[in-house]
């Protein structure tokens, strides 16, 4: 390196820095050599690590152990956190798998519940036309059966097949 700005650049500090650097370390390179600018950066590196140990956060300070247990409460609240919020899905989950029935049985049931239900609507023009018209009976069980078609079943299947 020919320039003391070069080396600043080359270990990424700043001129001033540099400077600043060789006036107050007695250690300190005083010669343009690149490596031994780096090796000296290192050192100091490694040293001022293993310094004080200290830092300073709103007017309070910390030391190394300061800081590694509180990331180690940090990383346990999160942990706790993270089960907490699995448990609450794994109850979520099991809550709704309890609620539901499969589409099966669903199906089952309505078959069930419906086929009387059908029988018995298909039996009623037939025992109410006698009563709506005794005059003329198979006309009232002809109304009485298209108004269950038009009204009833129709309702039905518009309900069955928009599923």
């Amino acid at each position: 390196m020919k320039t003391w700005k070069q080396i600043a650049e080359a270990l990424g500090v700043t001129q001033p820095t540099l400077s600043k650097w060789r006036r107050e370390s007695d250690n300190c390179p005083q010669t343009k050599d690149l490596e031994a600018w780096k090796l000296w950066a290192a050192d100091r590196a490694m040293s001022q690590e293993q310094g004080a140990g200290r830092i300073a956060v709103s007017g309070r300070e910390y030391t190394a152990a300061d800081i590694a247990d509180l990331k180690a409460k940090l990383i346990a609240a999160q942990e706790r956190r993270e089960n907490a919020m699995g448990q609450i899905r794994e109850l979520e989950l099991a809550q709704k798998r309890d609620n539901l029935i499969p589409e099966s049985e669903a199906t089952e049931a309505l078959i069930k519940l419906l086929t009387p239900l059908r029988r018995l609507l298909d039996a009623l023009p037939r025992q109410v036309a006698a009563q709506a018209n005794p005059a003329n009976p198979n006309i009232a069980e002809l109304a009485v059966r298209n108004g269950l078609d038009e009204r009833v079943f129709s309702e039905i299947e518009k309900l069955f097949l928009g599923r």
